[in-house]
């Protein structure tokens, strides 16, 4: 009876993702921002500072923004 549907699959550590789906260009561009500031120690310190993290942080916000932008017509340009 018991199925393990919520059995983490032991090989990765990441979501499966099916093959040929693309995330969305923010999607994208949040998870490359999350993926360095889960494991990098400057984005978790609370006292430190990391280029990197903040250069992946802006740069999901400016693509967010260019997104959400084109979803109510008023595109950049």
């Amino acid at each position: 009876m018991d199925e393990g549907r919520d059995t983490p699959d032991p090989g990765g550590s990441g979501p499966a993702v099916a093959a040929g789906v693309r995330l969305s260009e923010v999607q994208e561009a949040y998870g490359r921002y999350t993926e360095h500031a889960t494991r990098c120690w400057g984005c978790r310190a609370i006292d430190e500072r990391c280029d990197t993290g903040e250069r992946l942080h802006r740069a999901y916000r400016q693509v967010d923004e260019d997104a959400r932008r084109r979803l109510i017509g008023d595109q950049p340009g």
